[in-house]
């Protein structure tokens, strides 16, 4: 059974493994950096470290990011490497638990690169994106 921390992106569900998480904050202030790729919001401190905060919506190719009051900050470790990336998501679900042999569903939204996810599960009824972290850092 695998464990994924599910979260909303312009209605469309995610989840990443629960392992890659390293934790879950409000958007902190950020640091602007000149000439980011469009998709860099900027540079976080975290416990005294810049932590390069991007904003999910835009590196998905998806419109009108929203700063709300359920707005979030994933920090995470893409693919298991040492530099740690903060994420902003609408919000944060739950924790899921998934068992191997759930299957696979197909990616419902034709408008996201397919090329920045892994794939996609369906739980509950319902398709959830598996986003792959290494390819959205590649950019970071």
């Amino acid at each position: 059974m695998q464990r994924y921390l599910s979260f909303v992106v312009a209605d469309l569900a995610l989840a990443i493994p629960v392992d890659q998480v390293f934790e879950v904050a409000p958007v902190p202030p950020l640091t602007r950096i000149p000439r980011p790729a469009r998709h860099i919001e900027g540079l976080a401190t975290l416990r005294g470290k810049p932590l390069p905060v991007m904003d999910l919506r835009k590196r998905l190719g998806l419109v009108n990011p929203v700063i709300s009051r359920h707005t979030r900050m994933i920090v995470a470790w893409p693919g298991g490497r040492r530099e740690l990336l903060g994420l902003i998501v609408d919000s944060v679900g739950e924790i899921l638990s998934v068992v191997e042999a759930e299957s696979p569903a197909r990616i419902p939204a034709s408008w996201v690169d397919e090329g920045l996810l892994i794939g996609a599960i369906e739980i509950q009824g319902r398709p959830v994106l598996l986003p792959d972290l290494v390819k959205i850092a590649e950019c970071a």
